[in-house]
């Protein structure tokens, strides 16, 4: 059967081997043109990526492309041993032009084949990682390995090959992760050239905006922790689903509204009727006095059958009323602020925090104010200075934050950058095995249970859920522990630390994110290419880290 669009996707419905029910009777289509994939942590973006790809079968349904899709995954920066040709999808031909070229072909006419027009593979494929990755390369680097380059690096990389190769069907999974400013507007252009048919999944605002349509995927319970199946819904552009939503949150909370005050009703009409059942029974007791016995027991028997059956009719309806208001809350937005107060965290202004020699930075030079700075200068932060450390991938961002921690006169909090993997998201310092309320007691020893339990609401964590296993939390979830381990630490930090934190992160988290540092008081030094969340933070000041014009071992 011949489809009319690129990509057809039939009743899907896909589950785990362990019974886990992620997709169930999904049906859309993509047609030419770029659409945007979002969804919060764990809703099954990458997941339906990779069955449009092709690595995953579905349980049920179909999915139809009419072509091989180019397929990124975002954890490709987990196989360190891979080439950048291989990386690139070029490294099956450069083997066969460097077999021609060496006159050691075993079958010419093959590898003549394989190579086609590419003879200049090579030089091509250089170039093109000239512009991705901002420096001089040269065609050995091509037999470099992924575990000698950067994440961003890394991403860049498998970026050009998805140009180089073009088709028809290009499919990217957090294509902006760990990728630099630089790298980042060499995607966008991509995608703005791009005539085929594109699904990218993304938490990047600007990309978002740049796509013809998109598709959210939402659990069918918009506030269940984990969602066992997906709704996929559809939107024009970026300026329709925020429309969109803002309709929606204004139903929501009408109808909450009307949910409450249907339930206020119903409360009020049960206590009435309650006054009035034991009204009535007060006054067959009085009436029974003066009637013979058999007549009094068989009005007060018809008294109380009547009175049970308006009891039971008024619990009905309470019922009915509750279970629309828990519907009503169900449907509002998930909370998206973190609102805490960190005052033990405010450092004043002009008191020194750290400072070292420019010298002694790993690698790059640091410009401040636009000046470089020479090796006799000294870096220093004083007070609640806020500073973007920014510049390309592999420049040493990591390595300058690690020089600030090992040299601040302040406690530290360091919120490390983390790459996606297959295994889940994992954070530094979490342990599975325990409760949210014991992790953070390991970063908070001396400080009352009952104190961190109140500090744990603010992030949106009450009640019993404090008391579940880290293992149990989603992505997004985990992050907010995390989090909370390093804000409400005891000693409480006057220096953050933040490597690439929106990595990974959902829309819901980054604001969550932003909220919660609102009320932090001390130091802070964020390295990251995330120019949306940097505005948002509103820094004081800029570092820029820049490296030689040619990469190490290009």
């Amino acid at each position: 059967m011949q489809h009319p669009t690129p990509i057809v996707i039939d009743r899907l419905g896909f589950s785990w081997p362990d019974g886990g029910t992620v997709f169930d009777e999904v049906s859309t289509t993509f047609s030419r043109g770029t659409t945007g994939l979002i969804g919060p942590n764990g809703s099954g973006k990458s997941t339906l990526l990779r069955l449009v790809a092709g690595e995953l079968k579905p349980t049920r349904g179909t999915v139809h492309t009419e072509a091989r899709p180019s397929y990124l995954a975002q954890d490709i920066v987990l196989d360190t041993t891979r080439s950048v040709a291989s990386l690139m999808g070029i490294a099956g031909t450069l083997a066969a032009l460097h077999r021609i070229l060496d006159n050691t072909a075993e079958d010419l006419a093959r590898d003549m084949e394989i190579v086609g027009a590419d003879w200049d593979l090579e030089e091509r494929s250089a170039a093109l990682l000239d512009g991705y990755l901002n420096a001089e390369i040269t065609p050995a680097f091509l037999k470099r390995t992924v575990g000698t380059l950067s994440g961003g690096e890394t991403m860049a990389v498998a970026l050009a090959g998805i140009e180089m190769r073009g088709g028809g069907i290009t499919i990217l999974d957090e294509p902006t992760n760990n990728l630099d400013r630089d790298a980042r507007h060499r995607l966008y252009d991509m995608v703005e050239r791009f005539s085929g048919t594109m699904l990218v999944s993304t938490h990047d605002k600007t990309l978002l905006k740049m796509v013809d349509s998109l598709a959210e995927l939402r659990p069918v319970n918009v506030r269940a922790l984990r969602a066992e199946k997906m709704d996929l819904v559809r939107f024009g552009d970026w300026g329709s689903r925020q429309e969109t939503l803002g309709h929606e949150r204004e139903s929501a909370a009408r109808r909450l509204g009307d949910a409450r005050r249907k339930l206020a009703v119903e409360q009020r009409q049960s206590r009435e009727a309650e006054t009035k059942i034991a009204r009535r029974s007060k006054q067959g007791q009085k009436a029974a006095e003066s009637m013979p016995k058999i007549l009094a027991n068989s009005l007060r028997n018809k008294a109380e059958v009547s009175a049970a059956k308006n009891r039971g009719i008024m619990k009905s309806h309470e019922a009915d009323a509750r279970t629309e208001l828990a519907q009503a809350r169900n449907a509002l937005p998930v909370e998206q602020r973190i609102g805490i107060e960190l005052p033990r965290t405010r450092v004043p202004a002009g008191r020194s925090v750290v400072e070292f020699p420019v010298a002694e930075i790993a690698r790059g030079i640091v410009l401040e104010g636009g000046e470089p700075l020479d090796g006799d200068a000294v870096l220093g932060i004083r007070g609640p200075e806020r500073i973007a450390l920014i510049g390309g991938n592999g420049v040493g961002k990591t390595t300058m934050l690690g020089q600030l921690q090992a040299r601040s006169r302040m406690p530290v909090g360091f919120l490390r950058q983390r790459l996606a993997s297959a295994a889940g998201e994992d954070w530094e310092g979490l342990n599975d095995g325990m409760s949210m309320l014991e992790n953070l007691r390991l970063s908070a020893p001396g400080v009352e249970p009952g104190f961190l339990r109140e500090q744990l609401a603010a992030f949106h964590f009450r009640g019993g859920r404090v008391d579940e296993p880290v293992a149990q939390l989603s992505g997004g979830e985990r992050f907010r522990v995390a989090l909370a381990m390093i804000l409400l630490a005891d000693p409480a930090p006057q220096l953050l630390l933040l490597d690439e934190p929106t990595n990974n992160l959902d829309m819901v988290t980054v604001e969550q994110l932003l909220s919660a540092l609102e009320s932090f008081g001390g130091a802070m030094v964020v390295a990251s290419h995330d120019e949306e969340f940097l505005a948002a933070l509103a820094t004081d000041r800029q570092w820029e880290m820049k490296r030689a014009a040619t990469l190490p071992g290009a």
